[in-house]
């Protein structure tokens, strides 16, 4: 339908209009090489469905820049994508007051993106809460290792909404509306030691949920399901995992800035930030619904 609709208002028009001829004159529209008329309109037709794609893409950025997952990932890319950017200049320029400046630039850029993505992250402890609650609510489960999972999550989770609470803590110490210098030291000293246990954390949490839904996989197939859903979860998981497994060694490079090199984990960040996005993408598109 869109080709019909596209060749009858647009690609007719133009075929004429550069034969300089009306739809009418009969004569010279007859004129009209039938190959140079047949090429015309593929050409045509190409170039709308670019402009189609084009606008595909605007729409699913728009659609993830609206919801405040979709910001917190796309900063995150932005923040690794300059300290690429940051790695770049350090060798392509070695030494002078013009590195200085750059680099001056780009961290407190990259400080900028950090404090943005805190605020984002306000309605996170919400979130979680409710998670925790719903988990609380739940009946136990006469599988052992269901039980053990539940369990797992409410710890979890806790400790999710604790790291969160003390993230909002130092955020506050930073711009002044606490004024603890010891609270600042404390929360900014073990904010890095805390994110490194978060990542293992939800690591140690998708291999509890990819075993759990083996088990369910497993019941579905017993049952011939045609409509499996579990199946794309765990794509979805086994996608985390890499995540976490790439996030673990950058945490760990905050606790001990020795134990990795610099350019080792901005490149590992920067994969686990593509990873993150094109989930958050597929997620828009329908692909994980």
């Amino acid at each position: 339908m869109i080709k019909d609709l596209y060749y009858t208002y647009i690609c007719k028009p133009l075929q004429y209009s550069q034969y300089k001829c009306s739809p009418n004159d009969v004569t010279l529209a007859s004129s009209i090489p039938r190959s140079d008329y047949l090429n015309n309109k593929q050409l045509s037709f190409n170039s709308f469905e670019k402009v189609l794609m084009i606008l595909g893409a605007v729409t699913k950025i728009q659609k993830v820049n609206s919801t405040v997952l979709g910001q917190d990932r796309l900063i995150r890319t932005y923040t690794f994508l300059l300290r690429v950017f940051k790695l770049h200049l350090l060798k392509k320029i070695k030494s002078g007051e013009c590195l200085r400046m750059w680099q001056n630039k780009l961290d407190a850029l990259c400080s900028h993106f950090s404090m943005t993505r805190r605020i984002l992250r306000w309605s996170r402890t919400a979130f979680y809460l409710q998670i925790l609650f719903n988990k609380l609510s739940q009946q136990k489960s006469n599988h052992h290792f269901k039980h053990y999972r539940n369990l797992y999550d409410i710890l979890f989770y806790t400790y999710l909404i604790i790291t969160d609470i003390s993230d909002i803590i130092y955020w506050m110490c930073l711009i002044g509306l606490c004024n603890n210098t010891n609270l600042q030291k404390f929360t900014k000293e073990y904010a890095p030691r805390f994110y490194l246990i978060e990542c293992i954390g939800w690591f140690i949490s998708l291999c509890f949920e990819y075993r759990v839904n083996q088990i369910d996989i497993a019941k579905a197939n017993l049952q011939k399901d045609p409509k499996n859903k579990i199946k794309i979860r765990q794509i979805q998981i086994l996608q985390n995992l890499v995540k976490y497994a790439l996030d673990i060694p950058v945490s760990y490079s905050y606790v001990n800035t020795q134990a990795i090199t610099q350019e080792k984990a901005v490149i590992l960040g920067t994969f686990s930030s593509i990873i993150s996005l094109y989930q958050t993408f597929k997620l828009h598109s329908g692909g994980f619904q």
